[in-house]
């Protein structure tokens, strides 16, 4: 028994000190992403929110959970089209607009925009202009519409939200992976500016792939039905960071905020159209 303790010591050591470092990195991707508040005892620095990048795609499950809390308590009092609704605006307050500004700024710039130099001033302009503001109103009329027909099963609502948060995060890790980024050093996701290599976009899936199962146990989801989700959504990530290495050469934090919400909106579609084509 005194042999031991000295062993179990030395695995508890190192089971605390992996568990600090897994909450740093969680809270400072948290932070990034969302208006989330973070311990007193978690350090911020650039380093740190580079290796944070991988932890995105399960903020991004921690945000449809907190979510689809949410949309369950707005539905005891609410008919379900209003509760999602609410539910959205919830979501935009909880993440602060982060990815929904950076959608709003490329489509304005993609669609102001005629050679990279401009196209780049106007993504770094605060103002919204007008393709900003029909592309912003028409992607939060899609996705209500999108979300209220999926609501007419509550629980497939629930699993299939829980994951296209996190699947269109981590969508976002495969642009990074592939593009380079272009801004300059006042630029938001400076500190992302790194590639992100195969193995690290495989663990930044195991949250995809827990929320995955979750939603084929508990939902008419199936493995087959996931996986055309997943290649419709990624379908449109490759076509508009097509268009960004075109009109720009690579990426801007706008450039990844864009990839987020339209992946999120296509994984929405994708459940609707396959489960109807299924069903069919």
């Amino acid at each position: 028994m005194r042999k031991l303790l000295p062993a179990l010591c030395v695995f508890l050591s190192c089971m605390r000190n992996r568990l600090r470092k897994f909450g740093v990195l969680f809270f400072n991707a948290s932070v990034f992403l969302t208006r989330l508040p973070a311990p007193s005892w978690v350090p911020f620095h650039t380093r740190l929110l580079q290796l944070s990048a991988l932890h995105f795609p399960l903020v991004g499950v921690v945000v449809g959970l907190m979510m689809t809390a949410c949309l369950l308590f707005l539905s005891l009092f609410f008919p379900i089209d209003l509760a999602v609704v609410l539910m959205i605006c919830l979501g935009i307050l909880l993440t602060g607009a982060f990815h929904e500004d950076g959608w709003a700024d490329s489509c304005d710039a993609l669609g102001g925009g005629y050679d990279k130099e401009n196209v780049l001033r106007i993504m770094k302009d605060s103002r919204l202009g007008s393709y900003g503001a029909i592309g912003l109103i028409g992607l939060l009329a899609i996705k209500a519409l999108a979300l209220i027909t999926l609501a007419e099963d509550l629980v497939l609502v629930c699993v299939t939200l829980v994951f296209a948060q996190g699947a269109s995060r981590w969508f976002a890790l495969t642009v990074i992976s592939r593009l380079t980024y272009v801004r300059d050093a006042s630029g938001k996701a400076k500190a992302l500016a790194h590639r992100v290599g195969f193995r690290n976009l495989c663990l930044a899936a195991i949250p995809l792939v827990l929320s995955g199962l979750f939603a084929i146990i508990f939902s008419d989801l199936t493995l087959p039905v996931l996986i055309l989700v997943m290649l419709f959504a990624y379908g449109s990530v490759l076509l508009f960071s097509r268009q960004l290495k075109r009109s720009i050469g690579g990426y801007t934090g706008d450039g990844l905020g864009a990839v987020q919400q339209l992946s999120e909106v296509m994984l929405y579609l994708g459940v609707l159209i396959v489960l109807r084509l299924f069903s069919a």
